[in-house]
């Protein structure tokens, strides 16, 4: 399913004299994980990370420190994202790039793409690796397709925190086909561009419109907005991962909210997760300064208000009517 390069790996591992090392990597990838694993057992004592893996945000540094690991393989994802590794600690990224074709999911919806073009054409970290062969292929059928460029490390890379290589072109194209498994890459890209956004999905081999979708999820945001509305404490949730940690942040947020005759709490967690939150019974609402994504994609699972670091003015000040799509997001 996934190309875990394991003799890049294996040489890494021989260069660099480790003796043992931590494996980590995205739930999705898990499951496909006992052969790399047991080819590595022959050569260094292997530990596997069961945390979960959001992004180059969520390196497993804690863990290989607690371990005495100096040799992190994190797979999935295409380098570090706002973490700044340690000296002592060495880190491995391996991109995981898929091995399913795109080519029947693509022939067989070629209807849904209509007369869109030019086409911005985007990936996910598995998928970029194919977006050279779908240009050709669409431009064969007489499309005009446009790649991407913006600040990560592959041509029309994005990532969920991160969608410039979709915001560099957007004045150039009609619309955005997105390479990915689900519709959460495309969601970032909808809503920095306000541009149609496809999703060209090789699992379930079909091309999804996610604009109804996003316009449901973001009627339920504004709902849950004016719920804060009536908040009186708020909870400002701060996680430990190395690259979502932003206390400073949620220190201004929370004075903010004080001048305001609120109360504030700064909460502090490594997952955000409604489990760790619902014992939280006299918080009204929470200000999520984390992964940007959590209050938007996720926010059906909790039960009070989650609302994104950009969004507290709004509450605040009661100005919902001045709120865009955009703002749910603080994303690139």
């Amino acid at each position: 399913m996934y190309d875990l390069s394991i003799q890049r790996v294996k040489k890494w591992l021989s260069d660099n004299k480790a003796k043992k090392v931590l494996i980590q990597a995205p739930d999705g990838i898990k499951a496909y994980l006992e052969n790399f694993i047991e080819s590595l057992e022959k050569e260094v004592e292997v530990f596997i990370s069961g945390s979960r893996a959001w992004g180059g945000c969520d390196i497993a540094l804690k863990e290989a420190k607690q371990l005495g690991i100096k040799h992190i393989i994190h797979i999935g994802h295409h380098g570090p994202v706002r973490v700044k590794i340690p000296e002592n600690i060495q880190v491995f990224f391996v991109p995981a790039f898929a091995k399913i074709s795109v080519e029947n999911a693509l022939e067989n919806n070629l209807n849904k793409l209509g007369d869109c073009s030019p086409i911005g054409l985007l990936a996910s970290l598995q998928h970029v690796n194919q977006l050279k062969s779908v240009k050709k292929k669409l431009e064969n059928l007489g499309y005009s397709v446009v790649i991407g460029h913006g600040n990560l490390p592959f041509d029309g890379q994005i990532i969920g925190c991160d969608v410039s290589a979709a915001v560099n072109i957007a004045r150039k194209v009609s619309c955005f086909l997105v390479i990915a498994g689900g519709i959460f890459h495309g969601f970032g890209v909808y809503i920095r561009t306000g541009k149609k956004t496809l999703i060209l999905d090789p699992y379930r081999k079909k091309i999804v419109d996610i604009q109804k979708t996003m316009e449901k999820f973001y009627a339920k945001h504004l709902y849950n907005l004016a719920k804060a509305l009536e908040a009186k404490k708020f909870g400002v949730l701060v996680s430990t991962k190395p690259g979502q940690y932003s206390i400073n942040l949620a220190r201004k947020i929370a004075q903010k909210i004080k001048k305001h005759g609120k109360k504030a709490y700064i909460i502090v967690t490594d997952e955000i997760e409604p489990e760790t939150l619902q014992n939280f019974t006299f918080i009204d609402a929470y200000v999520n300064t984390a992964c940007p994504r959590l209050n938007f994609d996720n926010e059906d699972n909790f039960k009070k208000p989650i609302i994104g670091a950009k969004e507290i003015d709004y509450v605040l000040e009661n100005r919902l009517a001045d709120h865009k799509i955009i703002d749910t997001l603080h994303i690139l």
